[in-house]
């Protein structure tokens, strides 16, 4: 069966104090309704990995949905850390196989700026293992520290290396007028950068940021025009923060992009574009070795060539990814999704690539103990 996108919406990246959890979720959610035309969802999905622990809205499916005047519709809350977004579009997927509902609404929606940053880090690090590595002091940026340290002595690198992926994600982000940073990043500002956690930069991180995207997906028909989900997987394997940082793997993006793929019917060369888990520079580097773009240690000097900008055989984060569009940890996996379907209809504006046709949308949780990837065309 065919899954459709019949629409999609977002909200600019950005630190919206005048707007709470709730607000932020409605707004994208009536972009993608006024998007999709005349469709009533029987279900609505909310993604949203921090609310609960930063005292924010909970149960938030419920009041979308309310707010929205679906009082009759079956919700359900989705959280699993940066993650969340893939798999709250897994579980609508699921719905519209079962034969339960025809159509439903996704929403991922984080709002981050009323936290200090020293709150927002601690409870960003409850997605890692709380009692074994939370508890210790342990948090992802951290994690992205040792792991930084770890690939660059391992593969004998410079840590300039590390410029080339946040380059190409600025470098798309400076056409994207949703991103909370629209800006080309030179190497001089990125060398000039201050280490937050040696040897990992702010440079290296993505922004925190208040954020919300939506789509709305269907039951498909035999003829459809709107892009379709192919394939999807949502795997994990082993958790906590030691092993990607040890062994310099990324498991679970491996299995759940190759799931993905065998299901859709196609191969790595058959993607237009990828939309890949950048939360900061190392796990980016990772996930493009673990879906098979390049072998282990080679990431960086493959972001060195043109393949992955707008105009390259495998273009990466087309709208900036979370590196310059922002980090909205529990939207992070519907940002991925929406900008992915906005290329396939050519409607990506001074984003557009050529010819897009197939796009595969993978995003992490938990440090990459999770994977849930998405095959559209």
């Amino acid at each position: 069966m065919k899954i459709e996108i019949a629409g999609v919406g977002t909200t600019k990246s950005a630190e919206k104090w005048e707007l709470g959890l709730l607000d932020i979720a409605i707004k994208a959610a009536g972009k993608a309704l006024k998007d999709a035309g005349s469709v009533t969802p029987d279900a609505v999905i909310v993604a949203n990995a921090l609310g609960g622990a930063l005292g924010d809205q909970q149960n938030l499916a419920l009041h979308v949905a309310g707010g929205l005047g679906y009082s009759h519709a079956e919700t359900y809350s989705v959280c699993c850390d940066e993650a969340s977004g893939g798999a709250a579009v897994r579980l609508a997927s699921a719905l519209i196989r079962s034969g339960m509902h025809d159509t439903v609404l996704v929403v991922g929606a984080e709002k981050t700026s009323d936290a200090l940053p020293d709150m927002l880090e601690t409870v960003r690090s409850a997605g890692l293992d709380a009692a074994r590595e939370a508890s210790f002091g342990f948090s992802p940026t951290i994690a992205g520290a040792l792991g930084m340290q770890h690939y660059l002595s391992t593969y004998h690198l410079d840590k300039e290396a590390f410029y080339h992926i946040a380059r190409i994600a600025h470098q798309h982000g400076s056409t994207n007028r949703n991103a909370i940073f629209p800006w080309a990043l030179d190497r001089k500002q990125y060398l000039k950068s201050p280490i937050v956690a040696t040897p990992l930069s702010v440079c290296d991180n993505a922004p925190p940021c208040d954020g919300a995207a939506a789509a709305i997906l269907k039951k498909g028909s035999v003829q459809t025009s709107n892009v379709c989900i192919l394939g999807s997987a949502n795997t994990s394997d082993r958790k906590g923060i030691v092993f990607p940082i040890t062994s310099l793997q990324l498991p679970a993006a491996t299995q759940s992009a190759t799931m993905a793929l065998k299901e859709a019917g196609s191969q790595l060369s058959d993607m237009s574009l990828m939309e890949l888990h950048d939360a900061n520079t190392f796990l980016a580097a990772l996930s493009i070795e673990a879906v098979g773009l390049a072998q282990p240690g080679k990431a960086l000097e493959r972001a060195q060539t043109d393949d992955f900008l707008l105009t390259g055989t495998m273009p990466l984060w087309t709208f900036g990814g979370h590196k310059s569009r922002g980090l909205a940890p529990g939207a992070s996996g519907m940002y991925q999704l929406v900008e992915a379907v906005l290329e396939l209809r050519g409607d990506a504006g001074e984003n557009q690539i050529t010819n897009a046709n197939k796009a595969l949308v993978q995003c992490l949780g938990s440090f990459g103990a999770q994977a849930v990837t998405h095959v559209l065309g």
